[in-house]
């Protein structure tokens, strides 16, 4: 017997995570499931990434916490020229992944977090592990589910927030799990917020370059950079999930980042290097690395958009995508006819559609929704990247012409996942 600490002993593995174990589960057992559970961006690495990593496989020393200066430099260049972004490389810290600068981030500023709702699973899990007093930002559907001024406001005066002491604001977009983003107008609105609230915003725009249908990634630090974390990394542009390499771009604040590094030298010491020197090729703005990233992008566009269209026609209730590759739909308008069925909470919709339909999903109670909002996690990454990626360059015309028969031709399963989802929803009629 081992007796855990009550400070985790709540927890369980995080649910993006579970729902992939288990549906390479029922996989090994030859059962057919659709995979709309589990967000990976399913590009094949960049040859030029392979190369560079090979080329430094020998690396094998201690590096500095906050990362090699190489590293920060071209990163600092980076956002320079994608986003107009202007820092230093004494602003940088690179993390194991931008899960961990998130964390190490959130122990080492004082204050309550305000927190959206829905929101990415880990983010109220890592609040609740530094003892983070949580107070949630209930989005609407009728506002995208985006936080607003008034919703800050209506918290604050809701839970008595003094304005002097310092909060955190959390954002994401754009988002998982809604695929929505904030425009730049949007974003102005909240910086005036930031500063009569006395926030502090972590913004987490690891899915920045992976905006579409019109929008243009901001970051809400033009407007307030004295305020504003912003946490990235390679794993969503770059299909570098597993590598493993974030990072945290910091206010011009020795106090804050010495507290981070300070943390991340007990914890982390340093992220691997051969994926350090990797990255220095990775964060290159040359037009080959580029097209590389949009290509990828236009393809997370085209099938998204596809998913979306088949729910609303199927009469479920879902937004358009603006980026990422998530949607969000619901199926509040059945809710009397899905209780027939012992379907109550999200959870109980999830687990019917994986259990009767071979659809894995995840429910919007995960994400701090409530467990009687009918809605659903989707992702849209259920199929062949390198055989998508080949077949988007070898035709890109058709994208434009005819997507339908693009996704048909390079994503079977989401269509099939599509065809459950609408033969499940006309049943309800």
């Amino acid at each position: 017997m081992f007796d855990v600490s009550i400070n985790v002993a709540w927890m369980k593995r995080s649910a993006t995570l579970a729902i992939n174990e288990k549906v390479n589960a029922l996989k090994e057992k030859g059962e057919t499931v659709y995979h709309l559970g589990f967000g990976e961006s399913p590009f094949p690495v960049h040859p030029r990434f392979q190369k560079a990593l090979c080329e430094n496989a020998d690396k094998k020393s201690y590096l500095p916490t906050q990362g090699i200066l190489s590293l920060r430099k071209q990163i600092a260049s980076f956002f320079e020229i994608m986003f107009h972004l202007s820092c230093t490389p004494e602003q940088i810290i690179v993390t194991p992944g931008s899960k961990m600068a998130l964390f190490d981030t959130l122990m080492a500023l004082d204050g309550s977090l305000m927190l959206p709702s829905p929101a990415w699973v880990s983010y109220q899990h890592q609040a609740r592990l530094v003892q983070k007093e949580t107070h949630y930002l209930y989005t609407s559907f009728e506002d995208r589910y985006l936080v607003t001024p008034t919703l800050i406001e209506e918290t604050v005066e809701k839970y008595i927030l003094r304005k002097k002491e310092q909060k955190i604001l959390l954002l994401n977009y754009p988002s998982n799990p809604t695929g929505q983003t904030y425009s730049k107008s949007q974003l102005q609105a909240l910086a005036d917020a930031v500063y009569e609230h006395n926030l502090v915003v972590l913004s987490d725009e690891i899915y920045a370059l992976i905006t579409y249908n019109g929008n243009t990634h901001h970051s809400i630090a033009e407007f307030c950079p004295d305020r504003t974390i912003i946490f990235s990394g390679l794993s969503k542009d770059r299909s570098l999930g597993g590598f493993r390499l974030g990072l945290a771009i910091l206010p011009k604040n020795e106090t804050i980042i010495n507290s981070i590094l300070a943390f991340g030298s007990e914890t982390w010491s340093c992220t691997a290097a051969p994926i350090q020197y990797m990255a220095i090729e990775a964060y290159k703005t040359d037009d080959e690395l580029l097209q590389f990233i949009r290509d990828c992008t236009k393809i997370h566009e085209t099938v998204t958009n596809y998913v979306a269209h088949r729910l609303l026609k199927a009469g479920i209730r879902c937004h358009e995508p603006q980026g990422a590759f998530y949607l969000f739909p619901d199926w509040n308008s059945y809710r009397e006819e899905l209780a027939k069925k012992g379907v109550k909470t999200s959870e109980d919709l999830a687990f019917h559609l994986l259990n009767n339909w071979n659809v894995a999903t995840l429910p919007g109670s995960e994400f701090g929704r409530s467990t009687k909002d009918l809605t659903l996690r989707i992702a849209t990454v259920d199929y062949d990247g390198s055989f998508a990626l080949k077949k988007y360059q070898e035709n890109k015309d058709l994208v434009e012409k005819d997507p339908e028969q693009f996704v048909n031709g390079i994503a079977p399963k989401v269509v099939n996942a599509c065809n459950q989802l609408e033969e499940f929803t006309s049943g309800l009629l």
